[in-house]
């Protein structure tokens, strides 16, 4: 070998850019639950809920949902890119939750534009921003702190709904009103027809003019009873 050639050797030995480091990027999953599924780009990882893998440079999709076969059990998906040997750490809360509760109930949760379910609502503590959304009431967006219940009190800013007739005062009156006129007929018109009696028995026309009298007046708070109860009825047919 000659000189030139254990020149070559020594300078490219000792040179740093004469060969390439390869490395790994590291991802690692933890979650708070062993029951877990961990999927990526589709192929099942991992059943116990973490992980740490070696992944190439690229972009993964990541699935990780709750073996529990219950109607309500989670699930979150992230998409991640690996590049430059990169350690990713990424944490899913399953049994930490927090319960979502709205006055006025049975409004819309959503996170970004997906919606979540209808409070009252547990979700996961891990959730950074969601948004509340009733019909007839202003939309919020809140925060998630550390607190296990949040209660939301929702600004109304539609047009407020009449009061049902059956629930005012006058429906009270009315109704009432109707039974003592109801009562008032019935007794005026049993009085009339005992003086009738009395006249047809005696001849007597004082018990006539009587017979009259409260005729007279049963009839008069009949037809009061009558006007007030066809406005009741006016009024449950108008709503």
């Amino acid at each position: 070998m000659n000189s030139l050639t254990k020149i070559l050797l020594i300078v490219l030995f000792f040179n740093p850019f004469s060969f390439t480091q390869e490395c790994s990027n590291l991802l690692r999953i933890i979650s708070d639950s062993p029951e877990v599924d961990i999927f990526i780009n589709d192929s099942l990882i991992n059943s116990d809920g973490n992980i740490e893998l070696e992944l190439q440079d690229g972009q993964y999709i990541i699935l990780a949902q709750e073996t529990d076969d219950r109607w309500n059990s989670k699930s979150f998906c992230d998409t991640i890119i690996l590049t430059g040997c990169e350690t990713k750490i990424i944490n899913y809360f399953f049994k930490n939750e927090v319960l979502i509760e709205t006055v006025p109930a049975d409004a819309y949760v959503f996170v970004k534009d997906s919606l979540i379910g209808f409070t009252p609502l547990k979700v996961p503590a891990n959730l950074s921003e969601l948004k509340i959304f009733k019909p007839g009431y202003l939309e919020k967006k809140i925060l998630l702190g550390d607190n296990s219940v949040q209660t939301i009190r929702l600004d109304f800013n539609g047009t407020p709904k009449n009061e049902a007739f059956v629930n005012t005062t006058l429906f009270k009156v009315l109704t009432g009103s109707a039974i003592v006129l109801g009562a008032v007929t019935a007794y005026f018109k049993l009085k009339a027809d005992d003086k009738f009696d009395e006249y047809r028995f005696s001849g007597d026309k004082k018990f006539l003019d009587e017979t009259n009298r409260y005729d007279t007046i049963s009839g008069i708070s009949l037809t009061l009873f009558q006007i007030n109860f066809g406005y009741i009825i006016y009024r449950f047919l108008a709503e």
